[in-house]
């Protein structure tokens, strides 16, 4: 079997335990301010979970480390990542590999920038912070 076949092969003992579902995340996901000028909308699955971010010109995400992995890429705009000792403008199709525990931030300047954050396993402390508020907004 060529190895694009493998790749695609079906695997009859493998059964989907629940169906997939489309979002826009535009639409169907809320809107989560973390900190002014940078608002996330987060699709959480069971295992991996997938962030939108908009960052307003001249928004930081502080310097932290946390111990998800993390993929980050840019969609739009530019935005400024310090990755450990390293600091570099990513641009539309760049991306950083985060390993766990090792500190990065983030900041754009004059303009906008849409970036995608693909986190494994989901990041906790989203998860809770979105607990928090949906607690706090229950009453």
């Amino acid at each position: 079997m060529e190895e694009s076949e493998q790749y695609f092969r079906l695997d009859p003992d493998e059964i989907a335990t629940e169906p997939g579902r489309f979002v826009d995340t535009e639409v169907d996901v809320e809107p989560v301010e973390f900190l002014p000028g940078l608002v996330f909308r987060s699709l959480i699955g069971k295992d991996v979970m997938v962030n939108f971010v908009r960052y307003q010109p001249h928004t930081e995400a502080p310097r932290h480390a946390h111990r998800e992995e993390q993929i980050l890429f840019v969609l739009e705009g530019e935005l400024e990542v310090e990755l450990g000792d390293q600091t570099r403008t990513l641009r539309p199709g760049q991306a950083a590999l985060i390993p766990p525990h090792v500190l990065h931030a983030a900041r754009t300047h004059d303009g906008t920038c849409l970036q995608v954050d693909v986190f494994h396993p989901p990041r906790q402390a989203f998860l809770d912070l979105i607990e928090a508020r949906r607690r706090a907004a229950s009453g």
